[in-house]
């Protein structure tokens, strides 16, 4: 059953009692089991919650994310509950060779390209050059294969501008942001060292490992905001519908799973290719028809 992700946007009280999640604002007041809830995303710099409510919100393990003034995700507040194997996770994760890392690294590249292909072949869209450049993904993309695609695919699925200065650049950034932090948020109070990446290596980024494993998912989001239409500016709906990624399904082993599970099987599929130092063990996500997974 998929969780919910709660996006603030109007100025509001928020507090938690009896292991609820209670909302209030002048428009209306909810409450939600913080056993339902992934992600809090506090949108507006109008809502009102306490240090003591928000550790217990990530005691839940809940992750925060804050927006800043232009409204688009600039922090995360993140479980740090002491997984039961932690240190063990962290160990096995410091364990990686370079080569398993490079295995691992052309596996999760080849399955973004495919994933890549699979949203342009949905939008009716030729992809030809796209899909073929995932048999031509080496160890390590030591080719770089993953940005000669990137770059490709964005020229197709964008006719408006470009990936980086057009009507799309800010849902997609938002997208990216939300399922990021639902990434970060697995991968933390799963006891990972998400600092540590398999192929991202900057110094200055604290969440390495997450920016690996969001690869083969970004497609969905590219997919979420073509076939949705949402463009700049982005209005409160349309968050309100990206802020819904992790709902949205794909296919794990030919199994169709929400996105917020998916997550779960790859870290779960990581560890197994880390002991076994079997990069076949990895399995990643395939993109999905655009369908939400049901809170039922």
């Amino acid at each position: 059953m998929a969780k919910r992700t709660i996006c603030i946007q109007s100025p509001s009280k928020i507090t938690v009692k009896q292991s609820q999640l209670l909302v209030s604002s002048s428009s209306a007041d909810f409450s939600i089991p913080l056993d339902d809830v992934w992600v809090v995303i506090l949108e507006t710099h109008q809502a009102q919650v306490s240090t003591s409510a928000l550790s217990e919100i990530v005691n839940a393990g809940i992750g925060v994310m804050i927006c800043g003034d232009n409204h688009m995700p600039n922090g995360l507040l993140l479980p740090l509950g002491a997984h039961s194997r932690h240190a063990a996770i962290v160990e096995d994760q410091l364990s990686i060779s370079k080569p398993l890392a490079k295995r691992l690294w052309r596996r999760i590249v080849i399955a973004k390209i495919r994933n890549q292909a699979a949203v342009l072949e949905q939008l009716d869209i030729p992809c030809v050059d796209v899909k073929s450049r995932a048999s031509r993904v080496l160890s390590g993309d030591t080719t770089n294969q993953e940005s000669a695609a990137a770059s490709a695919y964005f020229k197709l699925l964008i006719t408006e501008g470009s990936r980086r200065d057009g009507p799309y650049e800010a849902p997609l950034d938002y997208g990216y942001a939300v399922l990021r932090a639902g990434i970060a948020r697995e991968a933390v109070s799963g006891g990972w060292l998400v600092s540590r990446g398999i192929h991202h290596h900057n110094n200055l980024n604290a969440f390495n490992l997450v920016d690996d494993l969001i690869e083969p998912f970004r497609p969905v989001v590219d997919l979420l905001v073509i076939s949705s239409g949402i463009k700049a500016p982005l209005e409160p709906q349309d968050k309100a519908l990206l802020a819904r990624v992790f709902e949205v399904k794909v296919y794990m082993s030919q199994k169709s799973v929400s996105i917020q599970h998916a997550i779960h099987l790859v870290l779960c599929g990581l560890r197994d290719a880390v002991l076994a130092s079997d990069d076949s063990l990895l399995v990643l996500p395939e993109i999905h028809p655009l369908e939400f997974a049901s809170y039922e």
